[in-house]
């Protein structure tokens, strides 16, 4: 599972994402529908919100175009990190096959 970012957000990186939020959500398909890991297209583009305004290369980036393409990706790697957890979360991982697996090391 991803580990949440905990800091101070920038303030320039902030009022971009504030003054292009419509258009954001509609770069980043946020009327789709699905639940991945308990959490909706929503959850993650307010994940990536909270993401971008405190990560430092965001804050690094000067012009409002380099800002919302970074958005874009790392909208994308957090949407496809959420997606790789809600499929591991489902696995599972029956006795019987535990114990294959040990007795086939033990063969060995």
């Amino acid at each position: 599972m991803r580990s949440i970012k905990k800091g101070e957000a920038d303030n320039h990186v902030m009022e971009v994402l504030a003054g292009n939020y419509d258009k954001l959500k509609q770069l980043c398909g946020y009327r789709k529908s699905g639940l991945y890991c308990s959490k909706s297209y929503e959850d993650i583009f307010e994940d990536t919100i909270l993401f971008v305004a405190q990560d430092k290369k965001a804050a690094s980036l000067k012009s409002d175009k380099e800002i919302i393409d970074y958005f874009r990706y790392r909208y994308r790697m957090i949407q496809y990190q959420t997606i790789n957890d809600g499929k591991q979360l489902k696995e599972i991982h029956y006795a019987d096959y535990l114990q294959t697996k040990e007795k086939t090391r033990e063969d060995r």
